[in-house]
Parts: C-alpha cells; sequence; structure tokens
C-alpha cells in the first residue's frame, strides 16, 4: 500500500472498475484514464495525499486502491464516501482497502464534529463487494439500476411542447446548461451544492464534445438536457456501439410536460442515424419524479441493480 503518484496511477485504476464491472455482470460505462483524469483533476474535499491509497503487486501492477471524500447533502448530513476497487485474484487486498478507507473516514469525522455523520459506499446488490460492506454495518438506503434499450428500432413518436425547441451547443451555452442541471437536480436525493470547481469540470468535460448532447430551450432559458455521450473503447468490449444518453434533467416549472421524454427519443434518433446499436442510462430506481417508469416505458429494460450502502459514523 503506497501513496497516489498521480495520473501515471489512472490507467491501473480504471482497469480495476471495468474489471468489476465485467465480473459483477453490472453493464456499467466503460472507464478510461482520461474520464478519470477529468474527475481527479477537480477533487473537492478529497485530499490525493492523505486520503487516497494504491495498493501494488510485486511487479507493479495496481491490485487495488480506496479514496476518501465528504460531502454534506442538501437534507442535512454529512457523508463520507468510500472510493474503492481491488482484484479479485487478490483476496485480502479489498478488505485491507476498505479497512483503510473506513478508518480514514472516521479519522477526518473525528476532527470536523459534524452533527450527522453517515458513511457510505456502492455495490452491486448479491456481490461479494456487498457482503463486505453489510458485515461491516452497513445498510442498502436507495437503489440504483443500468437500463439498457436494447436497439434502436421503434422509437416513440414524443415532441416538446409548444414554444419549446432544441439547437446545437455553442461554447456560450455551457454555463447556462450547467446552471440549469443545478436547478432541476437541486431537490433530487444526494444533492449536493455545486461550486465553481464543479463549474470547471463541466466546462472541461464538454470541451470532449457536446455534438450528442439535446438541449432544449423556451427563449433564452434551457428547460431540459439529454447529454449523451459515448465511451472510448466502449464498443470494442461490448462488441456493439452504445450510447449512453445520460444527465438527463427537466427544470423544476416544465416537468409533466414531456420535455425529458421527447429529449431521449431525440437522442435515441440521433443515435440510430450515426449507427449506435443500442442506447444505456443509469436510473435512480426510486426518483421522486417517476423517472424510472418513463425509461420503461422508452424501452429500455434493467440489467442490473446497485445501491448506496449506509451507517452511522
Amino acid at each position: 500500500m503506497r501513496k497516489y503518484r498521480g495520473p501515471d496511477d489512472l490507467a491501473g485504476m480504471a482497469a480495476l472498475i471495468n474489471a468489476r464491472d465485467e465480473r459483477d455482470g453490472i453493464g456499467g460505462e466503460h472507464v478510461t484514464a482520461e474520464a478519470m483524469a477529468d474527475q481527479y483533476d477537480h477533487l473537492q474535499r478529497s485530499d490525493p495525499d492523505t486520503d487516497l491509497v494504491v495498493v501494488e503487486a510485486g511487479d507493479g501492477v495496481i491490485v487495488g486502491y480506496a479514496r476518501v471524500q465528504w460531502d454534506d447533502w442538501a437534507e442535512g448530513s454529512r457523508s463520507y464516501w468510500m472510493v474503492f476497487e481491488a482484484d479479485p485474484a487478490s483476496p485480502d487486498t479489498e478488505a485491507a482497502v476498505i479497512d483503510w478507507a473506513e478508518a480514514r473516514a472516521q479519522a477526518i469525522a473525528d476532527e470536523q464534529h459534524a452533527h450527522d455523520r453517515r458513511l457510505h459506499a456502492e455495490a452491486a446488490v448479491g456481490s461479494g463487494r456487498e457482503g463486505a460492506l453489510v458485515a461491516r454495518g452497513l445498510r442498502p438506503i436507495r437503489y440504483f439500476a443500468v437500463m439498457v434499450r436494447p436497439d434502436l428500432a421503434d422509437i416513440p413518436d414524443r415532441v416538446l411542447p409548444d414554444g419549446v425547441t432544441t439547437r446545437p451547443v455553442r461554447d456560450d451555452h455551457v454555463r447556462a446548461i450547467w446552471e440549469a442541471d443545478i436547478e432541476a437536480f437541486r431537490d433530487h436525493f444526494g444533492y449536493v451544492e455545486q461550486t465553481e470547481t464543479d463549474w470547471e469540470k463541466f466546462r472541461d468535460t464538454a470541451k470532449r464534445g457536446t455534438e450528442l448532447w439535446q438541449v432544449a430551450w423556451a427563449g433564452d432559458q434551457v428547460v431540459g438536457q439529454v447529454r449523451t455521450h459515448e465511451n472510448q473503447g466502449e464498443a470494442d468490449r461490448l462488441g456493439r456501439r452504445r450510447g449512453w444518453t445520460e444527465d438527463i434533467s427537466t427544470r423544476r416549472s416544465w416537468r409533466g410536460q414531456g420535455v425529458a421524454s421527447a429529449l431521449i427519443c431525440n437522442s435515441l434518433r440521433q443515435l440510430r442515424d450515426l449507427g449506435f446499436d443500442e442506447a444505456a442510462l443509469g436510473a435512480d430506481t426510486q426518483n421522486l419524479t417517476g423517472a424510472f417508469d418513463l425509461y420503461a416505458a422508452l424501452g429500455y429494460k434493467q440489467v442490473s441493480l446497485g445501491a448506496i450502502y449506509e451507517r452511522q459514523i
């Protein structure tokens, strides 16, 4: 176990994430070092020098890592996240990285003296990772599904409300799109107030390409969005081309008027016309807007179920 050495470690860390996805049958997004760099270049409330460790085998291969981050949830609690991965061929590694993360989270919590402190981690339901968390007293509090639309045929004919149109994304639109996303998600589970560092991450991610984004406008106001993307290397792994119709949101004053469903269908048609084979997304099964049922009605099928696990500190 050693300290994080910077971007050179990210490829090995990404490989562990992808291996777990394959092992547990999650069907999640293929992760690259470049995508992880977008996150690690903008870390907040997590210091790589003290809150991140890497486990390296004798041959220099990364076989595990753990990182701790704390966030203040809008509902009033302070969350201490354990982010970890481990090579299943190294059976003691997972226990070691969870133990380290748990101890580090406790140490940070003891320094901060927050009133309502909660330990969190994620795992696929039924996985060995879930068993390790449950053995440490964590319990599931929220369920999330990966959903796949296995083909791009028979796309429903959903249209935007009168007065609402889509526009190609320009550089000077990106800030308004980000602010609309914040407004839409502020009343959702686990919301954390966004900062200028979050804006910088959003802006830098947008530089990778916005051609697949579907953004709806009413005058000069963004009323909804689907920020579709394709992950580098995923087609090679899957043997088919998948677009992720993700980051779906509707401004609260426009909910219930079919904005999201129309944008998703627009995105599905665009993917079809570009030669994609399927679409996927991640869904909060308990979303207050009924999003999970909407996605099912648009042809997406659940392929795996994961959860956030929690224990009071």
